[in-house]
């Protein structure tokens, strides 16, 4: 009999696979950067009701996120960087969302099983950056993920069930907005006009419950909102939620769909969860008139990936919450894969990353033994090829052992029955590893604002009015207030502002023209590596 998976080995394996990165590196474009600077908005202004990028109100997405992040970047700023300790929000949410996966798919699937949903989680493709960084999208994976454990108790403990279906149900709501309630609303409506499962009074009563207790979620800050302003609660509610979803507002805000981009996206996005569900399903395709977590995790991918496809906004990280159906789909299957298929995905594994692994070693050793990166076209289109990587003993011995206890592994793998998902989840929490040690001084140095705006700082007057801008949007404003407590006058919104200072974002290739003989440039710049984006100061003479 194959040996199963100790339960101490995937404890080791989360933490190995959630804390490297959270740490050690500045705010990243694209989401990183605005989401903070509302996080620092509210450490310095004390508002916690109005989200704002730079001083200027921005109602994306509800502010559970930022209140969150804004508590651990207050509790730990005598030990951390605020922008660090803000990050550590996304590494509570997404240790939250692998416990409740691991909770649910026990729940249904019996003892020993949760593990098995961890693991497969771990090793889904379109996990890894979003749950190491700061966005949004986390909390409402986690808000999905304790909602659908609220539905997996609801047969038995129908009154546990509804507090917690409410509160993951809210959790999504304060993270994203309606999609999270909206498409587990459609669930539970669906469930029960399904299948005879679900036509029971627990689940009604669960229901119940949990309308009861998510009303405290939707109510509170909205209404509040509603009190400070109502034209900001319609420019949340109507443009970044409905309009969103409809298209009106989409040429406005961005992040538009198409057609195809899902059945795109979804076959790397959800591998290997959406293959091994699948499995699990043709196998027991005669029990889905009567088992539940089947029921469910087919109606709830369903529905959301339809949620998905309709909707005029698209992004990769909208469709996390379906990485979650599919799990529970796919944990029967973990340890039940024919042996040729099991053995032929650990070597596809190992084929992968175990390549990825030697690459990012030797360009890291190039780096430290030459001073330069090797001449690839790949890392030149965006990364700063004049970077001196630092050595830091500490990551090194980091990524050594992760390393080498990831080749030792190949001698254990074998020997298991979910030989596979194992070995996918050992292989991308071994290229994370490396990545968050070995590459990231240099892949900070890139997407970080830090080092052109602390460029641009002796060039500043010592003296002036006020800083005009053109072009800054939502990822650069608040870097610039962060790092130099700059807040400029947009000239977007005050065309008329009298300033002697003026700051223009644009494109590299298409300088500024047509400013005023009175305007003299006095600096210029752009983050390292980045040949598209570009920065340029004038002072009125």
């Amino acid at each position: 009999m194959r040996a199963k998976v100790p339960l101490i080995f995937v404890v080791a394996l989360a933490l190995a696979y959630l804390l490297p990165g959270l740490i050690g590196h500045q705010p990243w474009k694209q989401d990183e950067t605005y989401i903070f600077g509302m996080v620092y908005h509210m450490l310095q202004s004390g508002d916690w009701v109005v989200p704002q990028v730079a001083g200027e109100p921005f109602l994306e997405k509800p502010p559970l996120y930022y209140w969150v992040a804004a508590m651990l970047a207050h509790t730990t700023e005598h030990w951390l960087p605020l922008h660090d300790g803000a990050r550590l929000a996304t590494g509570l949410f997404s240790a939250l969302t692998l416990l409740f996966s691991g909770l649910t798919a026990r729940l249904w699937w019996g003892n020993g099983n949760g593990r098995y949903a961890v693991i497969a989680l771990i090793a889904s493709f379109g996990l890894l950056y979003e749950s190491h960084i700061m966005i949004t999208d986390v909390p409402m994976l986690t808000g999905f993920v304790i909602a659908s454990y609220g539905f997996a108790l609801s047969l038995q403990r129908p009154k546990l069930a509804g507090w917690w279906l409410g509160i993951g149900t809210g959790i999504g709501f304060l993270s994203k907005g309606l999609l999270v309630p909206g498409a587990l609303g459609v669930t539970a409506v669906l469930l029960p006009l399904l299948f005879a499962t679900w036509r029971r009074r627990e689940f009604a009563q669960t229901l119940v419950i949990a309308g009861i207790v998510v009303l405290p979620w939707l109510l509170i800050w909205p209404v509040a909102l509603y009190l400070r302003s109502p034209e900001l609660f319609y420019v949340w509610f109507w443009l970044n939620n409905v309009g969103r979803f409809l298209g009106f507002s989409v040429p406005q805000l961005g992040a538009d769909n198409s057609t195809w981009f899902w059945p795109k996206t979804l076959p790397w996005f959800a591998f290997p969860v959406l293959p091994l569900a699948v499995i699990s399903l043709w196998r027991q395709r005669s029990q889905l008139s009567r088992s539940a977590p089947l029921q469910y995790g087919l109606i709830a991918f369903a529905v959301y990936l339809l949620v998905m496809q309709v909707s005029a906004s698209a992004r990769t990280a909208y469709g996390l919450p379906m990485l979650i159906s599919l799990t529970l789909l796919a944990v029967p299957a973990v340890n039940t894969l024919p042996g040729y298929l099991n053995r032929y995905t650990d070597y596809f594994a190992r084929v992968l990353f175990t390549p990825l692994a030697a690459i990012s070693w030797y360009v890291w050793g190039m780096m430290i033994f030459t001073g330069k990166p090797p001449a690839w076209h790949l890392l030149a289109r965006g990364l700063p090829m004049d970077f001196v990587m630092p050595y830091q003993p500490v990551t090194v011995a980091l990524a050594t052992a992760a390393t080498i206890a990831y080749l030792a592994s190949w001698q254990w793998l074998p020997r298991l029955a979910s030989r596979a998902i194992t070995s996918l989840a050992l292989g991308i929490t071994l290229f994370w590893i490396l990545f968050a040690t070995l590459w990231l001084p240099w892949v900070d140095n890139a997407k970080s604002y830090r080092e052109v705006y602390l460029s641009m700082q002796p060039y500043l007057p010592s003296q002036y009015r006020c800083i005009a801008s053109q072009g800054l949007g939502e990822s650069t404003r608040p870097m610039l207030e962060y790092y130099l407590g700059i807040l400029t006058q947009r000239r977007e919104l005050h065309p008329d502002a009298d300033c002697d200072v003026l700051l223009i974002d644009g494109w590299a290739k298409q300088p500024p023209s047509g400013l005023a003989s009175e305007w003299k440039q006095v600096w210029d710049g752009a983050r390292p590596g980045d040949d598209e984006e570009r920065f340029w100061l004038f002072v009125r003479h």
